[in-house]
């Protein structure tokens, strides 16, 4: 009979890594699956996560890696899994997952950890694609220290929405050296909001209220029709209009919407996982602190569970997962050694 793993891990990023460290450090057994598509591909440096500013992904992955196999509990495998079930062990008394590959190769396990991540879900507008992520970020925290200097835009698009406005002054503070308060001695921001199309804020008291702050910041609001974005061979991003004008920008902030894999939203099928719908797309439905799901069992960490995506936030959860992992195969231990001693004293 194939191995039983104290927990089978499904994703490799820092949320289904730091899992896996929190496991190594109780001394229980996982599998690591990964098929090596992660969703801060192209990105050169990570930001805001404390010890590792300014490493790349792919550093802080490898980093995590050893420190996972130093405790010589877990076991790496580069798998795609398409399918998890579940099913009663012979005493009635628990649950057993199943996943398989691709391929057909099959792991159990006590637990099932769902490190998935979400994918990005581009907009139809020309040049897009060609410019995420190296000058259209979607994270502050992330992205835009670096060119603080330069001139930006806060793209609305498709249309005008509270949350990318809402953006543009964080934007605008991150564009002064500390102890400026945000006060540019020209009167302009060096942030600009790109509304694609009429803001109008008579019909949204609350977008009513945001133009007003930007312009007490001085942040301009440019209402042209964006029609294709073009990268800069040396640096930033040229916004073409349907005026056939362009802007040339040192960087864009537009967030995404986000969905769950096909792969994932078939788990989320296959198990009949609740999920959560957040301004930003769908996700996995979870209990904080230890994120577990609907089904005993099954927990879900990282983006794929998460409004807030940032590595940061993934390491998190990954922890507090582990916790949980600990939690339920303690309480599996407990129980069949209950059942073994009242064996005992019938005997």
């Amino acid at each position: 009979m194939a191995r039983l793993y104290d927990s089978l891990i499904i994703g490799s990023g820092p949320a289904g890594l730091s899992t896996a460290l929190g496991l190594g450090r109780v001394h229980r057994t996982c599998a690591i699956f990964s098929n090596s598509t992660y969703r801060n591909a192209g990105i050169h440096a990570a930001h805001a996560i404390l010890g590792h500013d300014g490493k790349s992904p792919e550093e802080i992955r490898n980093a995590g890696r050893k420190e996972i196999e130093a405790y010589g509990h877990a076991e790496f495998v580069e798998a795609t899994i398409v399918k998890v079930s579940r099913s009663q062990t012979s005493n009635g008394l628990h649950s057993i997952f199943s996943v398989s590959d691709s391929v057909g190769r099959e792991w159990r396990g006590r637990t099932v950890i769902l490190a998935t991540g979400v994918k990005d879900v581009f907009p139809d507008l020309p040049g897009y694609r060609e410019n995420w992520p190296q000058n259209i970020y979607q994270c502050l925290f992330c992205d835009g220290h670096e060119r603080y200097q330069q001139l930006k835009a806060v793209l609305c698009y498709p249309n005008v929405n509270l949350m990318s406005i809402k953006m543009a002054t964080m934007a605008h503070f991150q564009s002064y050296p500390p102890g400026s308060k945000g006060t540019p001695s020209s009167g302009k921001s060096l942030v600009r909001v790109l509304t694609n199309g009429p803001a109008n804020p008579e019909k949204d008291k609350s977008i009513s209220n945001a133009l007003k702050v930007l312009s007490a910041y001085g942040i301009e609001v440019d209402e042209r029709p964006v029609s294709k974005l073009v990268a800069d061979p040396k640096q930033g991003v040229h916004v073409h209009f349907e005026t056939q004008e362009s802007l040339h920008f040192g960087w864009i902030f537009h967030k995404p919407t986000t969905e769950l894999s096909s792969t994932t939203a078939s788990f989320v099928d296959q198990l009949e996982l609740a999920t959560a719908t957040t301004p930003y797309g769908t996700t996995i439905k979870t209990e904080p602190p230890m994120n577990s799901t609907s089904v005993p069992g099954l927990f879900v960490v990282g983006d794929a569970g998460n409004m807030m995506t940032h590595v940061t936030t993934a390491i998190s959860s990954g922890l507090g997962a582990s916790g949980g992992v600990s939690h339920f195969c303690n309480e599996w231990d407990d129980a069949d050694v209950l059942l073994q001693i009242e064996g005992q004293k019938k005997e």
